[in-house]
């Protein structure tokens, strides 16, 4: 009986690797730990691996009417998973929290990932309030 595939769990990490029945036994790949970035990497960059995931925490409050960008980027380095998440600190409406984008890494090389925090009335030509960088540096 050929196995279809094989999952690996061993020291946090999690690993899974599909097998073509035509190529014989699966053979498991281990995938790297997420990468959780804060505004303490503001202008840094980050090293990933290919398949890698990388979340950006930034403190936010859609209830102020502000709301974090995303500029463009290389989306052949980098893919965006989704819509920004917003955590709040509490339950209270109106709540300051954490908005947390989620990206993976899908291929070998470099990207600028910035977010400007911008104002509901907001000119173009102004800065922005807040900004935002990491360089993502994938292999």
């Amino acid at each position: 009986m050929v196995a279809f595939g094989v999952a690996l769990a061993a020291g946090g990490t999690n690993a899974v690797a599909w097998a073509d029945p035509a190529a014989g036994p699966a053979v498991a790949t281990p995938i790297s730990e997420p990468m959780i970035v804060g505004t303490d990497a503001d202008g840094q960059t980050v090293t990933l691996t290919v398949g890698q995931e990388l979340a950006i925490a930034l403190p936010d409050n859609p209830s102020t009417g502000y709301r974090w960008q995303l500029a463009d980027f290389d989306q052949g380095v980098m893919h965006q998973e989704g819509d920004p998440q917003f955590r709040p600190t509490n339950i209270m409406p109106g709540s300051p929290g954490t908005s947390v984008w989620t990206f993976t890494a899908s291929a070998p090389g470099n990207t600028r990932l910035d977010l400007v925090s911008l104002p509901p009335a907001w000119q173009p030509g102004t800065p922005p309030p807040q900004h935002f960088s990491v360089n993502a540096s994938v292999h």
